[in-house]
């Protein structure tokens, strides 16, 4: 029988402790659990990583595209204080999305349908790629107040703050069909995408729907929503001024929080 590259074997024990941390959190996963799935002894895997927390780390160096061309010394040693944390959050620096920030520099959208529908399109690309690190970093975060910090208290709320900036903009000028709550309509469309790009994939619904289908109706649905069949819809609703979360209320310091292979 072939011997298996430790390249390989490397990836493989990245990937399926990805989706124990993911799915158990921090304290939850037991390396021995995670040697076996990897088709493993304990001791094999203590010569790809020094300890649970450099498990951890490499994790993230794998989410961060890691590949066999760019891999770390083995056994990857155990990382000093911050030095995950500032993987992460080099990691999540690196996630761009391109159309939301060329869509805030632009005041007037030849066709602000298409760039509502690319907008939503960049989004749910990015949270179905990575949302296995994502399940990783919101099931320890409840374990590290660092990584909740970084996450749920800046990259996150960074991802909400950009789109309600941009439907309250868009909003304002009739483009958009007007909401009470701008921000609160940011959230509703980013927790729609995730569910069906992550959440789903985690529970029983994950193969009744093709996965292309989920993708294209989930985007028609929530254009659909927001985008006036007319030029006079924007003023059919009596809704009273668009406004954000923060200017009327005080936002919950708990609920603040990728840009996101393609959160």
């Amino acid at each position: 029988m072939p011997r298996v590259p430790a390249s390989e074997r490397l990836l493989e024990l990245a990937r399926v402790a990805t989706e124990d941390f993911g799915r158990l959190g921090y304290r939850g996963t037991k390396t021995a659990d995670v040697a076996t799935k990897a088709g493993m002894s304990t001791g094999s895997l203590f010569t790809y990583v020094e300890s649970k927390e450099a498990l951890f780390h490499l994790v993230f160096l794998y989410g961060f595209e890691m590949t066999a061309e760019r891999l770390p010394v083995l056994p990857v040693a155990t990382p000093g204080p911050g030095e995950t944390l500032r993987v992460i959050e080099a990691g999540l620096a690196q996630v761009q999305m391109p159309r939301m920030r060329a869509a805030l520099a632009e005041e007037q959208p030849a066709d602000v349908a298409q760039e509502l529908r690319e907008i939503v399109e960049e989004r749910y690309a990015l949270i179905e790629y990575y949302w296995p690190l994502i399940a990783v970093i919101e099931r320890c975060a409840v374990e590290m107040p660092e990584l909740e910090a970084a996450w749920f208290g800046l990259a996150r709320a960074g991802t909400f703050e950009e789109l309600g900036s941009y439907l309250e903009r868009r909003m304002a000028v009739g483009m958009l069909r007007p909401m009470p709550d701008a921000e609160v309509a940011a959230r509703v469309v980013t927790e729609s995408l995730s569910w069906f790009a992550w959440h789903r994939h985690e529970g029983r619904d994950s193969a009744l729907y093709d996965d292309d289908a989920v993708r294209r109706t989930v985007v028609e649905f929530i254009c659909a929503a927001l985008v006036p069949q007319t030029a006079g819809e924007t003023t059919a609703c009596s809704l009273g001024p668009t406004k954000r979360a923060g200017t009327a209320r005080k936002r919950d310091p708990q609920r603040k929080g990728p840009n996101a292979r393609n959160q």
